[in-house]
């Protein structure tokens, strides 16, 4: 019986992933082998997988190292300290000392944490490694993402039909696409690229189950969402959604009515994912919408996003990838920014991509999506049309971060072609041809009075690199046609001689730190001294894309030391908050080269309204200038509406009258009625304001009113919807007053106020979520179990 049984498994392994998963087991040790030997150093070397010594450049580390021994400058990547590290350390201190990671109090007096999309604290890899210092889980979530990219496509690839080492091939190149490795270290990112093999792969289950299938797209829908990076996230429902069209409304196999049945259930599997997104999105596109970034399209602001569209003449770095120098080397001198053009997969992956080019198979979408997404990075009128006529595409980077869809296609491509090897004839003329096509595009196309003599030397240093692994490709191939090498061992070298290159190019990309390089101790900041409630402001003046900026304290690295900065440096910011600085500096706060990042520009006697206590310049402490009394950043005040003006001048002038005055204006339709029912107050120079405590997302303070009527207490902190005053126990208004801050009325006698940014009902829909995506992948376990079941009895 128990023979009989055993034989009966047997015949039907082979159809029942069930029971052998043996493509889930093998991409897992080979993409996270890979992974793991690509950042060792990060994860079991010791090292912290951050650029955290290009602090050294910037006071006050600057007399710790010398900076000139530091790594080549990169702007971009400069986002994975003063965001990314910075974020993840706030979210995990958040998470583990009991507050849900709702609000930032450490910049631009205040910042939503949350809604910025980007510190995603509900994201289910930056729970799991909450147990991990952040020093080492930098590293591990960035294995993770690197794992998971390949897998996902890995599996996607096999799902179509593709053998297990081409497929290992797309996964690799995929891991490896100079886009990926360029972005891994701005964590977001990759959390959100990792994704998109995972959507295809759900796509072809949904295809196969109908409903059942649904958990498979819409878990790594709701991943993607959940990482934080809109615009990447974006381009994968692009990529996704046009896949699902294509692949069901050309499966001329299957009647009308059963496709279209089909594309509902897809539609709906995404609809879920959004729907368990919610507590992610919902803060987000709120605080979208009053952010500083939200602007009208316009001819102006077009023009200035096509700047950073991909030149022609890069498209040589296809197949020379150091074409125009490498960052990491300091030579980089090619347009906008070296990520965001970077979109090679190695001198075999794109031989392969040619050999994969084919009439009425998956190939013929997949070069439709690398010239759609070329045409969009290109600046072309379909990046207009998006420009102009997509809600919120305008607020995006880049144009040409749409590579990112190129690279996933020219490796889709990559491992179609791996299975093409009879092709070879037809990869290698159409290697040779884009190659000389890129070439003179880049001879011809360079501006003028640029020298090309920079261009031939990186081509010329590329040139074996590119070439040597070219021949012995094709050597291997035909060593394998005519049997003086082994299949299995022939298929083994063409794997790595296609991966090779890219890991090769790729390792040498990514900056790790020594742990004492982890923003350390500075006496200088030890000393701030600074009482609850009290801020400090870093005084800067310009900042610099292309070498090392003269900074101190750059924004957002307080926030590490748990240093209120009046600066601030993120990816959405409330327009008021940033309205407020403008009028302090009296100019626009932030530098032509970012602006996202806020600076205090001057020792402003205006500072004293965000409760400034010290100014730290690059020789010290200072003194915040002199300023009338009444400028304190908490007084109880008498209330009135704010005037309906949008002049930063004219608020400079009211807001100083205003301080001096003791006046509150308070702002939106709430201001009036909660007038009439609580008083416009009076003006108490007198009153007794102490704090009692200080945290996140809860301030508690100590008032006493010394008059018979109503105050209104104006507290300098970052007004948002989210946060809910009480006094005493009981729930009053909270407005935005003074342009950018909070304000509640505060009756006769001595209370206790208590302002806490609410969040349970985000928590709650979080948990749901999740419970929701636990539903969804044990309805398809359970499909599987009864298919295999099926096939056994």
């Amino acid at each position: 019986m128990l023979k009989a049984m055993a034989l009966s498994l047997r015949e039907h392994v082979p159809t029942m992933s069930w029971f052998r998963r043996s493509d889930g087991v093998k991409f897992a040790f080979f993409c996270g082998g890979l992974a793991l030997l690509f950042l060792w150093r990060g994860t079991v070397g010791g090292k912290v997988f951050a650029p955290l010594d290009w602090m050294f450049i910037f006071a006050p580390w600057r007399e710790h190292a010398d900076p000139s021994s530091l790594p080549a400058w990169d702007v971009l990547v400069w986002d994975g300290v003063a965001q990314f590290y910075v974020w993840r350390d706030l979210v995990r201190a958040l998470w583990l000392g009991g507050e849900i990671p709702l609000w930032n109090p450490y910049q631009l007096g205040g910042m939503p944490l949350l809604a910025n999309s980007q510190s995603a604290p509900f994201y289910l890899p930056h729970l799991l490694v909450l147990p991990l210092p952040t020093w080492l889980a930098m590293g591990w979530l960035a294995w993770f993402h690197l794992t998971m990219a390949g897998m996902g496509l890995g599996l996607f690839l096999r799902r179509v039909g593709v053998g297990l080492a081409g497929s290992m091939v797309g996964a690799g190149l995929w891991m490896f696409s100079n886009f990926f490795i360029s972005w891994l270290q701005m964590s977001s990112v990759p959390a959100v690229l990792c994704w998109y093999g995972w959507l295809l792969w759900g796509v072809e289950r949904v295809r196969t189950w109908g409903g059942w299938g649904m958990g498979a797209l819409a878990v790594p829908a709701w991943m993607m969402l959940m990482a934080g990076h809109l615009q990447f996230a974006f381009y994968g429902f692009v990529m996704a959604g046009l896949y699902a069209i294509w692949r069901v409304l050309s499966d001329s196999t299957t009647p009308y009515a059963a496709r279209l049945r089909m594309l509902g259930w897809l539609g709906l599997s995404v609809g879920v994912a959004g729907l368990m997104a919610l507590p992610q999105l919902v803060p987000v596109f709120e605080l979208a919408g009053a952010s500083h970034r939200l602007a009208v399209p316009t001819e102006a602001g077009y023009t200035a996003y096509v700047r950073n569209a991909l030149p022609l003449f890069h498209l040589v770095t296809l197949w020379f990838p150091n074409a125009f120098g490498h960052p990491r080397e300091g030579s980089y001198w090619g347009a906008v920014h070296y990520a965001e053009l970077a979109m090679g997969v190695g001198a075999v992956g794109l031989l392969l991509v040619g050999m994969g080019l084919a009439r009425r198979s998956q190939s013929m979408f997949w070069a439709g999506l690398l010239g759609m997404a070329l045409l969009v990075a290109l600046g072309s009128p379909l990046t207009r049309w998006l420009y102009f006529y997509l809600p919120g595409y305008s607020a995006t980077g880049s144009p040409a971060r749409v590579l990112c869809l190129a690279a996933v296609s020219l490796s889709v491509l990559a491992g179609l072609g791996f299975e093409r090897r009879e092709r070879l004839t037809q990869g290698v003329l159409l290697w040779l041809a884009g190659m000389l096509i890129g070439l003179l595009l880049a001879e011809e196309l360079l501006p003028e009075g640029v020298s090309r003599a920079p261009l031939w030397h990186g081509i010329a240093a590329d040139l074996a690199t590119s070439v040597l692994p070219i021949l012995l490709t094709v050597g291997t191939i035909g060593a394998i046609r005519r049997g003086w090498l082994s299949e299995p061992m022939g298929i083994v070298v063409l794997v790595v001689l296609a991966i090779l290159p890219p890991f090769a190019h790729g390792y040498r990309y990514p900056l790790y730190a020594e742990r004492d390089a982890v923003f350390p101790s500075v006496a200088i900041l030890e000393r701030a001294s600074l009482a609850p409630g009290e801020r400090v402001a870093a005084i800067n003046t310009h900042w610099s894309l292309y070498e090392p900026p003269s900074a101190t304290l750059p924004p957002n690295t307080a926030t590490a030391y748990r240093i209120p900065d009046v600066g601030g440096y993120d990816s959405l910011i409330p327009r008021y908050a940033k309205q407020i600085l403008d009028i302090i500096n009296g100019e626009d706060s932030a530098p032509p080269e970012n602006g996202n990042m806020q600076f205090v520009k001057q020792a402003s006697p205006r500072l004293r309204w965000m409760r400034v206590a010290h100014l730290l310049t690059p020789e010290g402490w200072q003194p915040v200038p002199e300023a009338p009394a009444q400028w304190e950043g908490v007084y109880l005040g008498r209330a009135e509406p704010a005037p309906h003006a949008d002049d930063l001048a004219y608020w400079q002038r009211i807001l100083s009258e205003a301080w001096t005055d003791r006046r509150v204006l308070l702002h939106g339709a709430e201001a009036v009625p909660a007038i009439r029912q609580y008083g416009a107050g009076v003006s108490v120079p007198n009153a007794e304001i102490v704090w009692r405590e200080v945290r996140a997302t809860r301030v508690r303070l100590r008032i006493l009113n010394p008059t018979s009527q109503t105050a209104w207490l104006m507290v300098s902190d970052t007004w948002d919807a989210r946060w809910r005053a009480r006094v005493d126990g009981v729930q009053v208004p909270l407005l935005r007053a003074n342009l950018a801050f909070r304000a509640l009325p505060v009756p006769p006698g001595t209370h206790e106020v208590e302002m806490i940014c609410y969040g349970t009902d985000l928590l709650i829909g979080f948990l749901l979520s999740l419970t929701v995506a636990t539903g969804l992948i044990g309805i398809g376990w359970c499909m599987r179990v009864r298919n295999c079941w099926t096939a056994y009895r």
